[in-house]
């Protein structure tokens, strides 16, 4: 057994670019981390800040029984899932695992599931009355014909369990969605449709307790009118009273618990903005979120879970860019700055980054 006067925090995850973002917004701490991750090619297991040991989990292996086990060797002081399916297997295990160490604030997988799965969201907030796009799926044929006549084509297709905006196509016509669901017919209620709106990416980024929020950010994309569905470099953090009235009513009724990342859009035109999905975990700009917009969610969220004081700061407005940008103000002229970029950070941790970034 190891023994150590130094407070000690089990990080659980699969992703390395959220991992590494996490350790980076603790390192202040002076703790000592462990990572436990099935990814066996965790970019965040050559970080600085993890202790030298690798902790691997299978995919068959009790993930509770693991999680006891290195507790009592490792003397942890803190059980802290960074990642969307880790956060409910702790969260669901939570009254055996707290009996050996604390565990982060988690929601109720009941209400968890519905969160984090896209049409069950959906057919939620429809009846709560909170703002999301009108959906379908295509083994509903009514609710199918009234979503293409209310918005006619394009539509998008996405996966009710998936993220970062992979996997999502967009649809022109009734017969290449029918070709699609004619080679997967036993994949009718996998996906969600729901209209394609020309607006711009909004992610409003939460810790609540017991459904209330205690801090937040709001971040925003550029508007996109084409098919790039993946998360932006470019960001501007901004306070948006109708962005942060809506989260507040949707973590009411889901008694949320914890982090969260909820990913809308807003609408080029009406300026309305919609829920499109929870996910139950950090965040791939966790880092600049703490940076930029001065809110520093896993140090708040560890100190709340450890039940010690801790200060809730009020987010700041701030610009990010993208590297793209960075390079043509920099060979034009212009004033931008490293700094602006998300990868200065990347800096304080070299290796785990570039194995990241170049390797992985």
């Amino acid at each position: 057994m190891v023994y150590n006067s130094k407070k000690s925090i089990l990080l659980i995850g699969y992703d390395s670019n959220i991992g590494l973002g996490v350790l980076f917004c603790l390192r202040s701490l002076g703790y000592d981390f462990y990572l436990l991750s099935h990814n066996a090619r965790n970019a965040a297991r050559y970080s600085r800040f993890t202790k030298k040991s690798f902790l691997y989990h299978a995919e068959k292996d009790n993930l509770t029984e693991k999680i006891i086990a290195l507790v009592d060797r490792y003397k942890i002081d803190l059980i802290m899932p960074y990642d969307e399916l880790e956060t409910r297997e702790v969260t669901k295990n939570k009254e055996v695992l707290s009996q050996y160490a604390p565990c982060l604030l988690g929601t109720d997988p009941a209400y968890f599931d519905i969160g984090i799965h896209k049409l069950r969201l959906a057919e939620f907030l429809t009846e709560k009355g909170i703002s999301c796009p009108a959906f379908a799926t295509f083994d509903n044929k009514a609710q199918l014909e009234k979503l293409i006549e209310l918005a006619g084509f394009p539509l998008l297709l996405k996966p009710v369990r998936q993220s970062a905006g992979r996997m999502i196509q967009k649809f022109h016509d009734p017969e290449s969605l029918q070709v699609f669901f004619a080679e997967r017919p036993n994949e009718l209620r996998d996906f969600i449709l729901q209209p394609f709106i020309i607006g711009s990416d909004v992610t409003c980024n939460v810790i609540c307790r017991n459904g209330e929020i205690i801090c937040y950010t709001i971040q925003e994309s550029p508007i996109k009118t084409g098919s790039n569905f993946s998360t932006n470099d470019t960001l501007e953090y901004h306070n948006d009273e109708e962005v942060i009235g809506v989260v507040s009513s949707m973590m009411k009724e889901l008694h949320w618990n914890g982090v969260a990342c909820v990913d809308m859009r807003r609408d080029a035109q009406t300026r309305r903005v919609y829920v499109l999905e929870i996910n139950g975990r950090f965040w791939a700009s966790v880092v600049p979120s703490f940076l930029k917009a001065g809110v520093n969610f896993p140090l708040i969220l560890a100190k709340l879970s450890l039940g010690e004081q801790v200060e809730i700061p009020k987010m700041r407005s701030a610009k990010q860019v993208s590297f793209k940008e960075y390079l043509h103000s920099l060979f034009t002229g212009g004033k931008l700055r490293f700094r602006d970029t998300k990868y200065e950070s990347y800096l304080c941790d070299p290796i785990a980054r570039f194995i990241q970034v170049f390797i992985k």
